[in-house]
């Protein structure tokens, strides 16, 4: 049986920060304010994406780019970048933090985006395949591999829901 449970993002925060489950699939629901080249901010203002995507929690960013690399058939000597140029402390395989910012993080890999909508300042719907073209492009060179390890960080603010383990956390 699933069951829900709402959670504050003290709570969120303590579930991420104590993660004892590995590698884990899960999905997260949030919301953003996506960065925009600027083109799309001119044409289409402040933009607030809704999504859904499937992730896994828990991973280690350095291990699965050198594994994609020894499925590659390549050295696997790949060593990840300071978070945010030395500003960020990972806290663990699933939290980060902004020392800067005192703002925390979910660490993830995107997997799949099962719905995203995206909606202008007026709330209109913007069409995907629309808007996809004035996101700025995401340059993933320095893993070396031919299939990108998609690494991300979002804020705990921005997160809704976070669904693992047949349990959907509601965050209010």
């Amino acid at each position: 049986m699933k069951a829900t449970v709402k959670i504050t993002r003290n709570e969120l925060i303590s579930m991420l920060l104590n993660w004892n489950f590995g590698a884990q699939p899960a999905s997260i629901q949030y919301v953003t304010e996506p960065k925009l080249t600027k083109d799309g901010k001119n044409l289409f203002g402040t933009v607030t994406k809704v999504a859904n995507v499937g992730v896994m929690i828990g991973y280690c960013y350095e291990n699965s780019v050198n594994n994609q690399l020894e499925r590659e058939q390549k050295t696997a000597d790949f060593m990840a970048a300071q978070l945010w140029n030395g500003k960020g402390k990972r806290l663990s395989l699933a939290l980060s933090t902004h020392t800067e910012k005192q703002s925390f993080y979910l660490t993830y890999k995107s997997q799949q985006t099962f719905k995203a909508f995206h909606f202008d300042s007026n709330l209109n719907l913007i069409a995907n395949d629309v808007i996809k073209a004035y996101f700025p492009t995401t340059n993933y060179s320095s893993q070396g591999v031919d299939k990108a390890i998609m690494h991300r960080e979002i804020s705990i603010d921005n997160i809704r829901k976070l669904k693992f383990k047949k349990t959907t956390y509601e965050v209010v």
